[in-house]
């Protein structure tokens, strides 16, 4: 079994307890407004192209087949029609070109995982599968999750919890920690900001905590979008009621910004502000008013593919 891999992060300290290797999965169900990682939206490989490398040599377009990759006002490449896409890239002289992601094996990547397992051990770390979402490859995460689990190691997923209940409550049972994403209670507001409505979610993570004791929820924070008293509120008044308690808030930032040029690919988010010190400092105490442990947390922009 294979699957499209963004990137294998080593010695990450963001995406669970410990020194983690994190997975990134290629395809999403949401297109938030705000995201970092475009490559992983969908499932299809892409290319970057960096126009300030390219010297208009057009190699590229000679060796891609049923005009995957175009040239004639401007580089223009066509996941849908793409073969091969490490040939054109072999042909590039300047290497403008580089692949967003590439098919691995549960085999190939347990065996990458595995090379830092000392370290797992060493700090309560271990896998974290990430996307993109997790839950549109269950099975191959299943399987690496189980093949992980069997050498006693740690293993978490990031999700957003929009999926069918099925493919959740499988991955929970052979996934220590949950890093459940939260990004607002009102449906209509979440259906804008995410193009998808919050019903499923809501729903998952409910049943969801009845029985999975490592739940963390995670709340991307964005200002004047998810960011105001009622929304914190109810986000934590939920949370008291399915008996979750913690969240890690995660502030804004354009580290992903690069990704979208070289993907050609407009970035949604029109307003680039982040809030102060002061305003998180501020939010996190509304959560913990209500009785949440509450905490800002760093979530880096992973690098490209190599």
């Amino acid at each position: 079994m294979e699957t499209y891999i963004c990137e294998i992060e080593r010695m990450g300290l963001y995406d669970g307890p410990g020194i983690r290797t994190v997975v990134f999965l290629k395809g999403c169900p949401l297109r938030c407004l705000w995201c970092s990682n475009p490559e992983t939206q969908i499932s299809k490989n892409q290319i970057y192209y960096d126009e300030k490398k390219c010297i208009r040599c057009k190699k590229c377009t000679e060796v891609a087949e049923n005009n995957a990759i175009t040239f004639i006002d401007k580089w223009e490449f066509d996941p849908e029609k793409c073969e091969d896409a490490d040939k054109y890239i072999a042909v590039c002289p300047t290497s403008a070109l580089k692949k967003a992601a590439g098919k691995m094996t549960v085999n190939e990547i347990f065996d990458e995982v595995m090379k830092d397992s000392s370290y797992y051990r060493n700090s309560n770390g271990g896998l974290t599968i990430s996307g993109g979402e997790v839950l549109l490859n269950t099975d191959f995460a299943f399987e690496l999750l189980s093949k992980v689990k069997e050498e006693y190691v740690s293993t978490a997923i990031e999700t957003t919890g929009f999926s069918n209940y099925e493919n959740l409550e499988k991955l929970g049972k052979v996934t220590d920690h949950i890093l459940f994403d939260l990004k607002h209670m009102n449906s209509k507001s979440h259906k804008e900001l995410t193009g998808v409505s919050n019903e499923i979610i809501l729903e998952n993570l409910e049943k969801l905590s009845r029985w999975h004791k490592g739940i963390i929820i995670r709340f991307p924070l964005i200002k004047e979008m998810n960011d105001s008293d009622e929304n914190i509120i109810e986000t934590a008044n939920f949370l008291k009621k399915v008996k979750l308690n913690e969240i890690h808030v995660l502030p804004y930032h354009t580290l992903g910004l690069e990704k979208y040029r070289q993907l050609q690919m407009e970035y949604p988010m029109k307003v680039l502000e982040k809030h102060t010190k002061e305003e998180l400092n501020r939010i996190i105490e509304l959560i913990k008013d209500v009785g949440i442990n509450a905490e800002k947390k760093k979530k880096k922009s992973k690098k490209m593919y190599k």
